[in-house]
Parts: C-alpha cells; sequence; structure tokens
C-alpha cells in the first residue's frame, strides 16, 4: 500500500492536537494527514466503553427528562383530580396555563445550546433541575389561578434549557449511529412520566382528611423527588466532556480516538464562531426539522397534555377511569419509540421510520374524529401513541446527524427546539373544549404535513448524496465554494 493510502487529509479550517499513546503531542493544521491507522479501536473495547457510558449517563439523564416531563404535564392530571373545582379554573383557564409555559421555555432553549461548552455541565444541569424542583413544589400551595400562570411562567424558564442540552450532550459523546436509541430512552422515560403521573393521581386523587387536597400532594411528592435528583446530577455528571473523571486512562484515550473518528462531525474548532450560525441560518435542513417538529411537537403535547381529559370530558369516563385509562397508553406510547429507535439506528434510516409510523397516526385521528363508539375511540387513541415520541424523537436525531459541526448543529438544534415548541403553546389554545374536534383535527393536519415534509427531504438528501459521490468519483466538477462541516463534499448524509 502507498503513502497516499496511510493518510486521511484534513479539509477543515482549524487545528487538531492530539496526544498519542505514548504521550508524545502532536499538531495537526489545515491541510495537514492524519494516519488512518491511528483511528482503529477494538470493537470489543469500543462496545465496553460505550455501554459504560451508557450505564452512568443515560439512566441520570433519562431520569431528570421523566421528572421534566411529569413536573411539565401533571398539570393534566391536577386539572381532573379536583384542581378545577378547588380553584374554579374553566375550560379557557386550563388552556392558558397550559400554554403560557411555553413563553418562557422557548426563550431559554437557544441560549442553553449555545453556552453549553462553555460552562460547567455539571453546575448548568443540575441547577436547572433544582430549580424547576422548587416551583414544582410551590405548585402544591397554589391558591388562584393567577398564582398558577406566573408558576407555569416560571417552570418553564428553567425546564426550557435542559432537553436541548441534553440531546447536544448526547451528540457530544456519542457516534451519530448510536444517537436514536439514547434519545429513545429521553421519550421512552418521558412516555413513563404520563403513565406515572396518571397512577400517582389516581391513588391521591381518594386522599380524604388530608389537611392538603389529593392534588396538591401530587405536586408536592413530585418537587420532593426533583430536588433529590439534582443531587444525583450535580455529582454523576462531569464539569466538561473533553475529560470524563470516570473513565480510565485507557478509556480516556479510546473516546479522544473516537473524537478524531468524528471530527467532520464535531469540528475542529471548538471555538464559538458566527460563520457556524450564518451556516444554520443558511441551510435549509434547518427549515425544514423545524417545521416538522413543530407539527410533531403539536401532536405530543396535545394530546399529551389534554389525553385525561379527551378521555373524561371528550368520550365521558369518570375522573378516575380516565386517570388509569389513560396509563397503558403512555406505555405503549414508550415502547414503540424504543423499538423504533433500535430499528432507526440498526438500519441507519430515520425520515422513512417515522414515516411509516405517522401513517398509524393519521389512522388514529381519523378514527377519532369519525367514530362514535367509546371504545374505538379508545383504540385510536394507542394508533396515535405510534407517531406521538417516534415523529418527535427521530426528528432530532435526523437534525444532529445532518448538521455539522458543532456550533452550526447547536445553533440548528436551539432553532429546532425553540421554534418547534411553540406548538406547546399553540396546543394549549386548540384544545379548548370538549370533546376537542378542532384540537384532534389540527393534529390530524399536522401529521399530514410532518409526513409531506419528511418525504420531500428523504429525496432531497438521497439527490445530494447521489451528487456528491459523483464529485468524489471526478464525473462532475465540484462548484460549491463551502465545504464547511456538512457541506463538505464526502459528508453522508443519513436518509
Amino acid at each position: 500500500m502507498g503513502e497516499v493510502d496511510k493518510v486521511q487529509p484534513i479539509i477543515e479550517e482549524s487545528r487538531l492536537t492530539e496526544i498519542t499513546r505514548n504521550g508524545s503531542i502532536t499538531t495537526y493544521t489545515e491541510g495537514s494527514e492524519i494516519p488512518i491507522e491511528d483511528l482503529t479501536i477494538d470493537p470489543n473495547e469500543e462496545r465496553a466503553l460505550v455501554n459504560k457510558l451508557d450505564r452512568r449517563l443515560i439512566p441520570m439523564l433519562a431520569f431528570m427528562y421523566f421528572l421534566s416531563s411529569l413536573d411539565r404535564s401533571n398539570i393534566g392530571n391536577a386539572y381532573t383530580s379536583g384542581m378545577k373545582e378547588d380553584l374554579n379554573l374553566t375550560s379557557r383557564h386550563y388552556s392558558n396555563a397550559v400554554s403560557v409555559f411555553y413563553s418562557t421555555y422557548l426563550a431559554a432553549e437557544l441560549p442553553a445550546v449555545l453556552v453549553l461548552k462553555r460552562v460547567n455541565i455539571r453546575y448548568y444541569m443540575s441547577f436547572l433541575v433544582f430549580a424547576w424542583s422548587i416551583i414544582t413544589l410551590c405548585n402544591g400551595f397554589v391558591q388562584h389561578y393567577n398564582s398558577l400562570l406566573a408558576l407555569r411562567v416560571l417552570l418553564g424558564a428553567f425546564e426550557g434549557g435542559f432537553f436541548p442540552a441534553m440531546t447536544l450532550i448526547i451528540s457530544m459523546v456519542y457516534k451519530p449511529d448510536e444517537q436514536a436509541r439514547r434519545i429513545a430512552f429521553f421519550f421512552g422515560s418521558s412516555a413513563l412520566s404520563g403513565a406515572f403521573g396518571g397512577l400517582i393521581a389516581t391513588g391521591l386523587a381518594s386522599v380524604k382528611g388530608s389537611v392538603l387536597e389529593g392534588w396538591r400532594w401530587l405536586y408536592i411528592i413530585e418537587g420532593l423527588v426533583s430536588i433529590m435528583a439534582s443531587a444525583w446530577l450535580f455529582f454523576g455528571l462531569p464539569a466538561h466532556f473533553e475529560v470524563i473523571p470516570f473513565l480510565s486512562e485507557r478509556e480516556k484515550y479510546l473516546m479522544h480516538i473516537r473524537g478524531r473518528q468524528r471530527l467532520q462531525y464535531m469540528g475542529f474548532n471548538d471555538k464559538f464562531d458566527w460563520c457556524y450560525v450564518k451556516d444554520a441560518l443558511l441551510d435549509f435542513k434547518t427549515y425544514i426539522s423545524l417545521v416538522i417538529q413543530f407539527c410533531q411537537d403539536t401532536i405530543l403535547y396535545g394530546f399529551s397534555t389534554f389525553l385525561t381529559a379527551i378521555l373524561k370530558l371528550g368520550l365521558g369516563y369518570s375522573s378516575r377511569e380516565a386517570q388509569y385509562m389513560s396509563v397503558p397508553v403512555y406505555i405503549l406510547a414508550g415502547f414503540v419509540f424504543l423499538v423504533s429507535a433500535y430499528l432507526s439506528d440498526r438500519l441507519r434510516l430515520r425520515g422513512p421510520i417515522f414515516f411509516g409510523y405517522n401513517i398509524l397516526g393519521v389512522v388514529g385521528y381519523i378514527l377519532l374524529l369519525s367514530v362514535h363508539n367509546n371504545a374505538i375511540k379508545y383504540f385510536a387513541c394507542y394508533l396515535i401513541t405510534f407517531s406521538l415520541y417516534t415523529g418527535t424523537g427521530l426528528n432530532i436525531s435526523w437534525l444532529t446527524n445532518n448538521v455539522a459541526p458543532h456550533y452550526k448543529r447547536a445553533t440548528a438544534l436551539g432553532l429546532n427546539q425553540t421554534l418547534g415548541n411553540l406548538s406547546g403553546a399553540i396546543a394549549g389554545q386548540i384544545y379548548t373544549s370538549p370533546p376537542y374536534t378542532f384540537g384532534n383535527s389540527f393534529s390530524l393536519g399536522c401529521i399530514v404535513l410532518s409526513n409531506i415534509l419528511a418525504l420531500s427531504q428523504i429525496l432531497i438528501l438521497h439527490n445530494m448524496n447521489k451528487t456528491r459521490q459523483k464529485i468524489l468519483e471526478g464525473k462532475i466538477p465540484d462548484k460549491k465554494k463551502n465545504r464547511r462541516g456538512d457541506w463538505a463534499v464526502d459528508f453522508k448524509y443519513c436518509l
């Protein structure tokens, strides 16, 4: 093999400093060449490393997102368990309380991802959890509608940055084809939060003779658990992911090699530059992704927040029946997403997977809107769960896989979450009165639009991959001047 076959050219505009096995330091700059043999890792060693990362990070982060989802959506359980009567809330009051949460939730998302690499991650993430825990606890003592609105605004301010920051952490630690399964655990935990919240609400609804009503204990118990969880996050997360303390020296070296294998994806330069923000704003993938996210989040927030209300006020079940009947719906939603994420990583496909799952969601909404039999309507709720978390989670993985380097990805992800989660505010305004025909019709339209955009992007990215392959083979000239990050001619997009 000649020397030209042993090296890999760098096309990024910065430098990489490498610590080799024997401790020597080598700096590579633009136009340098990196020996390919240095990038190999024994598959068994790498598997053991990834498993160790999974054991230390994924349960902890998934549990935090479980609590975040629980604290955010338990207003639905509280509303049907006595809060409506105790606070004299109307349907409009409830919808406003749901929507106002997103006024600050949206504002917090883009700053969170842009500052993540510049702050102490342990302090930052654990502070967010602790702050929203205190606010959740305070919800248990609220006495008036205006106080409820104020607490929802504060809750959104601290919860807003957590999920996009957590997703960006996954992109910093794991390879692109490892990410969907990890993100799936987060959405699986979110689904479990819906089921768990229903179980707690069912049990606490029967509390009699207590100083506080049952729905208040729902908030108090969840707030206390979240406070304790923030301590777990504080001691479990590293300050920075460039150096992970719980790894051995050999494992740190393997992480370094994994980082080098992903240099085009992560970027050579870890310093912020406005050119990456500009690249994200000029990239069509940013906008297709955020519209898909808006559509999928409308389905997620509308259905998950109002499920118990749909079952009670739309289908006519009692409060207790609505609470426990929502539990298996959420469990199925989490299981479906875990399966879809596994298939997505295994097949290295994002768009086609959630496109297919959304078809079942379309059928579910059509049944919910068109039939009059409550048993069939309840069955329709299960069909809707196939698109509930799958589209939301896989679209995020699709974006993070196809946008590089880090700060371009952070900008695109921040915009995706900020504008996509605008749907949370809208969901509260479209689900205003039972039997929620308008809200379900709006959600059906969102699934259809999401699938149209997903199919369009699949076709566009497929054609772009074919064009780049022809450029690499010398069949057509390369006319594009900007080849930063994922615009590099040898960057292959994930479909």
